[in-house]
């Protein structure tokens, strides 16, 4: 690994830790009665936008995106980058994987993958920064998944920023300790020293927080989850799913 690749890992540790934190702390401004309906229906709106021959839902859904966006934007001016961000890397990544098909000619599919990757995201993200995160894994437990997942899949979400910010200070470490120039062999085997301590450490912090919850696990219960509305504002978690439902709908009796 040279320096130029060590800061381009700086660089992109540093965007998840930053991204992930405010992940993390983020709430949502609604939250629904019935958050099983909103997980089941954003993954059923999902499923169709990215399997779907037409492009009528993935259109839809980024149409239906636009409401909860502009809620979530003028109620939370902060939140631009929370929201917007996830979508950037999920479009550039999909361009990424799409130029095999740019570079054979093929442009139209390769516009319709990255429209439908980024139509998803864009629904993910609309529907998460408005109900938050903890309502989908509250949903997906309400459908049937066990409790011991939801409550996983939340602290890797609070401890990805610590993994990040860890893994940048043995980089910085690392770049310190290097007084010059070293063969490629030497590179791996520090590079493979660095993951195995991050492992190490991964582990024992993993441990640590595993015998905390069971302790507490033995005077409290799972924090429950409150039921609150804004009024209409509850609608717009819908939305974005309900519109790529409607949009295939539509374009099937139109086909007929």
């Amino acid at each position: 690994m040279t320096r130029g690749l060590d800061r381009a890992a700086e660089k992109f540790l540093g965007a998840l830790r930053d991204a992930s934190t405010r992940l993390a702390a983020a709430e949502g401004l609604v939250r629904p009665r019935r958050p099983e309906l909103v997980f089941l229906l954003l993954l059923a709106g999902v499923a169709l936008v990215s399997s779907s021959a037409s492009m009528a839902p993935a259109l839809a859904g980024l149409a239906g995106s636009a409401a909860p966006l502009a809620y979530l934007l003028l109620a939370r001016r902060g939140s631009a980058a929370l929201v917007l961000q996830p979508v950037a890397y999920a479009a550039a990544a999909s361009l990424v994987v799409s130029l095999p098909l740019l570079l054979g000619g093929r442009g139209g599919e390769a516009l319709a993958f990255v429209a439908r990757i980024t139509a998803s995201a864009v629904m993910v993200s609309s529907v998460a920064g408005l109900v938050g995160w903890r309502c989908l894994a509250e949903g997906m437990h309400r459908l049937g998944a066990p409790r011991e997942f939801t409550e996983s899949l939340r602290l890797v979400l609070r401890y990805t920023p610590l993994l990040a910010a860890e893994a940048l200070r043995m980089l910085a470490a690392r770049r310190a300790r290097s007084l010059g120039r070293r063969g490629l062999a030497e590179e791996w085997r520090l590079l493979a020293t660095a993951v195995g301590e991050l492992l190490t450490r991964s582990t024992q912090r993993a441990m640590v927080l595993s015998m905390a919850l069971e302790a507490r696990s033995l005077s409290a219960g799972p924090a429950e989850y409150r039921r609150e509305a804004r009024g209409r504002a509850e609608a717009l978690a819908y939305l974005p799913s309900a519109a790529a439902i409607a949009a295939l709908g539509l374009s099937l009796v139109a086909g007929h």
